[in-house]
């Protein structure tokens, strides 16, 4: 590929922020019924592999600002999804939980994603799949 080709062409940063956009658009269908959004599920799914944590913990695990994780945690504990106590008598940092009724929310939401996930990859033939998924994650690690 020539320099003057390639940057005639779309950059691959600018697919992936395309696909960003779509794959938001699909879990926000995936999650309607729910009544959450995307970023509400990937903060419930994040605390799925780091509970019990801080507020903070969880924002640096999801290169978060520490604003914008309380604005989450906050949303979704309004809806009774997640809780905030003390433990271990540690007075200084509020552990966050999912609650009973976060998990049952947790269990629904990740069969609905999966489902809208697997429609979504299914327009690649099958052996690419696992190939294509393994580049996702060779990126991604730092």
């Amino acid at each position: 590929m020539t320099g003057t080709t390639r940057a005639a062409a779309p950059r691959v940063f600018f697919y992936f922020l395309r696909h960003f956009h779509k794959i938001d658009g699909i879990m926000a269908q995936a999650l309607a019924n729910e009544d959450l959004t995307s970023g509400q599920y990937t903060v419930l799914s994040a605390l799925k592999r780091f509970e019990p944590c801080t507020s903070a913990e969880l924002a640096r695990r999801q290169n978060m600002t520490a604003q914008s994780m309380g604005e989450y945690l906050s949303a979704l504990e309004a809806k009774g999804l997640v809780e905030r106590n003390y433990q271990n008598g540690n007075r200084r940092n509020l552990f966050v939980t999912r609650t009973e009724k976060g998990l049952a929310m947790q269990e629904r939401c990740d069969r609905a994603v999966l489902a809208a996930e697997e429609a979504y990859l299914a327009r690649l033939p099958a052996e690419e799949r696992d190939q294509f998924v393994t580049n996702l994650t060779r990126l991604y690690q730092k």
